[in-house]
């Protein structure tokens, strides 16, 4: 057993070498549907001397548009009807601007963080639902929000997606997460984060999680379920049986994964340590 001692700084610097997943190129009929979109939206946007144009300017990048239509299957309308929605939720939501001070109870204990990044150049973020300290509503979905933006201001060069890691270890059945903050997370990711998720495992998922996941399946699309993959710590050679269940060091070096998850980082969280750390490489 390794007696290295722990640290309290996180891994927000990703990887020099790395293996992004890109995206195949555009034929010739997605370029025009993708100009169209281009054109649509910049028909949409905030006047330039609104105060939050910037910001809206900054997001609507080739990228981002690229991501709604291939969550659309490249049907102009729904990519333009999604795009739409996620302007006039931004613009009142204001997720790039939620400030650090107003999640510090949300992060007080360490329930969701981020640390290290996969081999694909994708930040891993973690999800620790044993440690909630706070009660079911908005805050909890505002801090989800706020964890995303700040995985995607993290991300290196052509990497545009996020890994997750939710770890059920000291979870029970009263301190999981609600099925209605669950659809409400679901909703946000898939409206508004499109094509950004590109891999979750579930580590520890206890009995009743698997009586959950078929409840919250219904309300996830079955791209983002195919993204979802189970780890079995203790049986790892379930992963050679079984389609679903797989072993994270086939996607994370053991540089950038926690110890308790079977890699070689002895990362604690520590919120002050953290908050320094996280707002000098994102703000």
């Amino acid at each position: 057993m390794s007696t290295e001692s722990s640290t309290t700084i996180p891994n927000l610097t990703p990887p020099k070498y790395y293996s992004p997943i890109l995206p195949a190129p555009l034929n010739e009929k997605q370029k025009a549907i993708f100009k169209e979109l281009e054109t649509y939206v910049e028909s949409i946007l905030l006047p330039k001397d609104d105060a939050y144009y910037p910001y809206e300017r900054a997001w609507v990048t080739e990228a981002c548009l690229k991501r709604y239509l291939r969550a659309s299957k490249w049907h102009i309308s729904e990519a333009k009807e999604r795009i739409k929605y996620t302007l006039e939720w931004r613009r009142e939501y204001k997720p790039d601007q939620i400030d650090e001070g107003e999640m510090v109870e949300e992060n007080l204990t360490g329930k969701m963080y981020l640390h290290g990044f996969d081999k694909h150049g994708r930040p891993i973020l973690v999800l620790r639902p044993g440690y909630e300290n706070t009660k079911a509503g908005p805050s909890q979905v505002r801090n989800v929000v706020f964890w995303f933006e700040k995985a995607i201001k993290l991300m290196p060069e052509n990497v545009e997606t996020i890994t997750i890691l939710v770890d059920f270890d000291k979870t029970s059945a009263r301190n999981s997460p609600g099925l209605g903050i669950a659809k409400e997370f679901m909703h946000v990711l898939g409206s508004h984060y499109p094509e950004r998720l590109g891999l979750a495992c579930v580590i520890n998922g206890p009995w009743y999680f698997w009586t959950f996941f078929r409840l919250i399946g219904n309300f996830i699309d079955p791209i983002t379920k195919e993204k979802i993959q189970f780890v079995n710590l203790l049986e790892p050679e379930k992963a050679a049986n079984k389609t679903q269940w797989v072993n994270l060091d086939t996607f994370i070096d053991a540089s950038q994964l926690e110890v308790n998850y079977g890699g070689k980082s002895h990362f604690a969280y520590e919120q002050k340590v953290y908050w320094d750390i996280l707002s000098e490489k994102t703000n």
